[in-house]
């Protein structure tokens, strides 16, 4: 396929449009574009929008609109589902005056849907209302800048195929592939302060037989769900199945508590969860289910390794490892040393909730993908931040913000070429937007997608042609691959190579 559009393996269209129905008639999307309870309303960072996210880190505006994925060409889209947690909105501050303040000023969800999250029963049932939000206006024509375009929710990659060969694709259509951010969605935990060493296996019996049930019930499709492609198992608060990395900073971690089950190992529950997304299955017609791979963002450390070690008992499935919204360490593991050149010079964030260099060789061998996430909170370094922030010219920013998108790029190379493994086949975008993170400075919206398109071709030929410094890959066929390949597989075909293997 050409490269005449990207991919967003990991971002959140519907969150906020989703969020705003609740206001008058919950999980009812409205066709008219200039409502903000519609997926295609725009609304791009003002002025002083920007200056409150460099001051504040707050984001106060739409990043992953259908509007700003057109205009930028990201017309392959795993939308993320994502049944907020009860933790962030009822927290240390409770449910009164103060936390909704706080959430509202945070999340832009408006009171009703706070209101709603905080006496929340089932985050499953709100997952099955988002899911026919999304449903309802897939494939209906609406007019975006004077032009007919369309999203598509879908699971099938023959969609993407044929949308490809009418040339719609970053003209008037849009994919969307159904992912899940934490399996909290299955309501085995419903209180993420319930202790985590309660039962023996991580939750009771009961919710481990509910969430089995429920596990099969979206593989097969029924009940009109659709499956995902991929599903984070982890999220930011216990949930019986897996220890969770901490995630939080700032005034949030101030008021939210994620030290239940934190950097713990996988359960019981959670390898017979695994398990009943992996395993093989016929629907009733005799006919092979997909599975619903595993993306690892949000566990633990301990429970990587544990997953890692129970994909053994899978030999012959060929299942990829997906990280869909990371940044690396630099590391080589834990305590570990600096094996490239690049991760030596004090440029990235060596918290655990971003991955190590032996978790890249994992995804490498595994012939995964690695989505990179464009968030200044996992992106880099406090130094490097802070020196990148200096920078106020429009061009100058620009260039060096995306200079942070391809350390992560060629660290990633560097890692995989010492390896003896192709050093250009797992990176891809999971840009996180509207995920609630604080974006590079430029880079505000998926419009800006475009420019980094551009940048990252500047940066991978200085890299391959060796302008100023030396290329460190020591493998021919890494060394000699053109730029404009590098990243046309960053930016759309490592990540198509992927999702048509697990579609």
């Amino acid at each position: 396929m050409k490269s005449h559009f990207f991919v967003d393996i990991h971002c959140h269209p519907s969150i906020k449009p989703f969020a705003r129905s609740f206001k008058k008639n919950p999980g009812i999307q409205s066709r008219n574009p200039r409502h903000a309870h519609s997926i295609w309303f725009h609304d791009s960072p003002s002025l002083f929008d920007k200056i409150k996210n460099y001051i504040a880190t707050l984001t106060n505006f739409v990043q992953s609109d259908g509007t700003s994925l057109r205009r930028g060409r990201v017309a392959v889209v795993c939308l993320s589902f994502y049944p907020q947690e009860k933790g962030f909105f009822d927290n240390k501050l409770g449910t009164g005056l103060p936390s909704d303040l706080l959430t509202k000023l945070a999340t832009e969800f408006g009171q009703s849907r706070i209101d709603h999250l905080q006496s929340l029963k089932s985050y499953w049932e709100d997952f099955k209302l988002e899911v026919k939000f999304l449903k309802q206006e897939s494939g209906n024509p609406i007019t975006v800048d004077g032009k007919k375009t369309t999203y598509f929710l879908t699971n099938s990659y023959a969609e993407i195929e044929l949308l490809d060969r009418q040339e719609r694709l970053a003209t008037d259509a849009i994919i969307f592939i159904p992912t899940i951010e934490g399996a909290h969605i299955f309501d085995q935990v419903m209180d993420s302060n319930e202790a985590a060493d309660k039962f023996p296996d991580g939750v009771s019996k009961q919710n481990l037989d509910k969430m089995l049930k429920r596990i099969t019930e979206l593989r097969l499709e029924e009940n009109k769900l659709i499956r995902p492609v991929f599903i984070t198992l982890a999220h930011h608060f216990w949930n019986g199945l897996c220890g969770h990395a901490p995630s939080l900073g700032g005034l949030v971690k101030c008021v939210v508590d994620q030290e239940n089950g934190l950097n713990l190992g996988v359960t019981k529950a959670g390898e017979k969860a695994i398990d009943a997304m992996l395993k093989d299955m016929n629907d009733s017609e005799g006919n092979s289910v997909k599975p619903i791979i595993i993306d690892i963002k949000h566990m633990s450390r301990k429970s990587r390794l544990d997953y890692f070690k129970l994909l053994e008992n899978y030999p012959d499935k060929n299942i990829p490892i997906i990280a869909s919204h990371g940044c690396v360490t630099g590391l080589s593991k834990p305590g570990g040393t600096h094996e490239t050149k690049i991760s030596q010079e004090n440029i990235f964030n060596t918290e655990d909730i971003n991955f190590f260099d032996d978790e890249i060789i994992r995804i490498g061998n595994s012939n995964g993908l690695f989505g990179i996430q464009l968030d200044e909170r996992r992106i880099g370094s406090k130094s490097i931040l802070r020196d990148t922030k200096a920078i106020m010219s429009k061009r100058n920013t620009l260039y060096s913000w995306s200079k942070l998108v391809w350390n992560q790029i060629s660290h990633i190379a560097e890692v995989l070429d010492s390896d003896g493994q192709f050093a250009w086949g797992i990176q891809s975008l999971g840009t996180d937007f509207d995920g609630i993170i604080d974006p590079i400075d430029g880079y505000w919206t998926a419009e800006q997608i475009d420019y980094l398109d551009d940048y990252l071709l500047m940066h991978a030929y200085n890299y391959v042609k060796e302008i100023k410094l030396p290329c460190p890959l020591k493998q021919e066929r890494n060394r000699k691959i053109e730029p404009e390949k590098i990243v046309e597989r960053i930016m759309t075909g490592n990540a198509l190579e992927v999702l048509s293997r697990i579609m």
